[in-house]
């Protein structure tokens, strides 16, 4: 020991689970905000009510993206004509609405409620809600996902959406997807949440509904989180976007880079992995692609990350290794996204890039998906939420100047072999380990050390505790144990995980791509299996320092017991 101190929509054909029997089911989230016009002001940063709305504010002052069918009015019912069957035409099977709803509000539900649901071929497409229960300037009261709030959302969302004959059920449930499950782990922690999600089964069959079928969308790419959304009560998980995740060379700090080195990590790392990890777990696991991101119209050129070369086809790519990961027990396949032209995720048909992603689409499910019909100019005129002088200036902006900034890369050195150590490997907080003039912490106070731990306060966002350095080749640790206890949250935020970086010969620097969360277990003992952790291996070797991050914010107390690094 080294001491450093299927009923409704099948997708499991006669109820085989092979994978030749499946079939696959692709859905596409939609982001409803592109009806806004005066009087309503949200969305409207500082501008007067004049000038509401993300075409006004965002995209029509950028150079690109520039929508196929114009700066639309997304709640008229001729546009969802051609949409459904554009979809329908390249092989997706549902929409999954972003639905903004707190405490008795709504929020951008015009696309859903005076749009798609009042078009003639609504039939032809499946939908569901997914509930983004995140805050925002939008809300007149404070975020309330209590169990009362709760019990008021899912009775009111029985009553308007899930007796319709074209929702989306699964196992006879109607879907119903939680963007955030850590803004609902705010209201009251685990066994809170869990007793929620309970109540919502509850009452939806209460409106003679089997229950719900909940998917949890910000879900991450750590085992134990994914382990805590199946304890929480979700029947599967998924996410929005991974375009946050960063190839190993790629510096924390760049705010650029390249969608086609995240496509690769995508299929190379992503999809297995969590398709395994939701396998063991036993919660499956619904791949997620997405058509790149850019949000310079939103952000600003100054403050915007972007993926650079988006491209249809490493789209299409990713889209197809999607597919090759599906689980059989809920086989579907996610896209981010139809309309997201604030943060470019954009499958819809665009003047940059036509119909390219929904060919990609439908030629990865052997689809045809030929000279399809589009509006006409009179058409895009009619339902046009920009003026004609307004429309002027959006021409003139597509010249402008549309910089992107430059990738900046880490220095990746070289894998090196070193001989074995002795196992296990404890780094001991209490007041008979390790001196604690060793340690390096960043934005912690000590408040005491004794023989229970190290009990700190963390008084600046991003805290971290630097441990001293070692030479372990990584595939001798086969797991990690955390003991540390969260004894006092900081108000108004969510419970903090603990996240574990790593430093490697191959990556030298504490970088995302060697980083893993694992959450405050109520035991006050958290272990990782190495082998549950997408990176490790990959990675690198020899392991050189580890780096803990206590939470992003100020105000939580900590006690730090042990760290272990053990060969079984």
């Amino acid at each position: 020991m080294r001491v450093f101190g299927t009923v409704a929509y099948a997708i499991v054909i006669a109820g085989c689970a092979s994978a030749a029997s499946v079939k696959t089911i692709v859905g596409v989230y939609y982001f409803p905000g592109w009806h806004i016009k005066p009087p309503i002001a949200p969305l409207c940063p500082g501008g007067p009510p004049d000038r509401v709305g993300e075409w006004r504010y965002a995209i029509m002052n950028a150079a690109k993206p520039r929508p196929l069918c114009g700066f639309y009015d997304d709640s008229d019912v001729r546009l969802w004509d051609y949409y459904i069957d554009w979809m329908r035409g390249c092989g997706i099977d549902f929409i999954a609405f972003d639905w903004y709803y707190n405490a008795r509000q709504q929020f951008l539900y015009e696309a859903l409620d005076r749009g798609f649901l009042h078009s003639s071929k609504r039939s032809n497409m499946k939908f569901c809600l997914h509930w983004c229960n995140h805050g925002g300037n939008w809300w007149h009261k404070p975020l309330d996902q209590s169990q009362s709030a709760l019990r008021e959302m899912m009775d009111e969302v029985c009553h308007r959406y899930f007796h319709l004959p074209n929702y989306l059920k699964l196992d006879g449930r109607p879907v119903f997807m939680i963007y955030d499950p850590d803004t609902l782990l705010r209201f009251g922690g685990r066994q809170v949440v869990r007793e929620s999600l309970r109540m919502l089964h509850s009452v939806a069959q209460e409106h003679g509904f089997r229950g719900v079928y909940l998917v949890a969308v910000n879900s991450s790419c750590s085992a134990s989180y994914i382990k805590m959304l199946r304890d929480l009560g979700f029947d599967a998980f998924c996410a929005y976007t991974y375009a946050w995740m960063r190839p190993a060379s790629v510096a924390w700090y760049s705010k650029a880079w390249p969608y086609r080195e995240v496509t690769d990590m995508m299929c190379t790392d992503v999809y297995p992995f969590l398709r395994r990890i939701g396998n063991r777990y036993g919660i499956p696991y619904w791949p997620t692609t997405f058509s790149g991101w850019d949000d310079r119209p939103r952000a600003g050129l100054e403050n915007a990350f972007v993926l650079t070369g988006n491209d249809p086809g490493e789209f299409g790519r990713m889209f197809r290794s999607a597919l090759d990961n599906v689980n059989p027990r809920s086989a579907v396949v996610m896209v981010e996204a139809w309309n997201e032209w604030g943060e470019g995720a954009c499958i819809e048909p665009s003047k940059e890039h036509g119909f390219a992603y929904l060919d990609q689409i439908a030629r990865a499910l052997g689809k045809s998906f030929k000279n399809p019909k589009v509006p006409t100019p009179d058409e895009i005129h009619a339902w046009s939420i920009l003026e004609p002088d307004e429309l002027k200036v959006a021409c003139e902006n597509e010249s402008k100047p549309w910089p992107v900034k430059s990738v900046e890369r880490i220095r990746l050195a070289s894998n090196y072999d070193v001989p074995d150590v002795p196992m296990p490997i404890v780094f001991d907080f209490t007041a008979s380990g390790m001196p604690l003039e060793s340690l390096i912490l960043n934005g912690l106070q000590v408040l005491e050390r004794t023989d229970r731990g190290l009990l700190l306060v963390s008084n600046a966002v991003d805290p971290q505790v630097i441990l001293p350095t070692v030479s372990i080749p990584t595939a001798q640790v086969k797991s990690i144990t955390v003991a540390a206890q969260l004894l006092e949250k900081a108000p108004g935020n969510p419970e903090p995980p603990v996240e574990i970086y790593w430093q490697t010969g191959k990556i030298p620097e504490f970088t995302p791509y060697c980083s893993v969360k694992i959450p405050f277990e109520a035991s006050g003992i958290s272990t990782l299996l190495t082998e549950e952790i997408m990176t490790w291996i990959s990675g690198g070797t020899p392991i050189l320092r580890i780096r803990l991050d206590l939470g992003e914010h100020p105000g939580n107390k900590f006690l730090l017991k042990r760290l272990v690094l053990s060969s079984s």
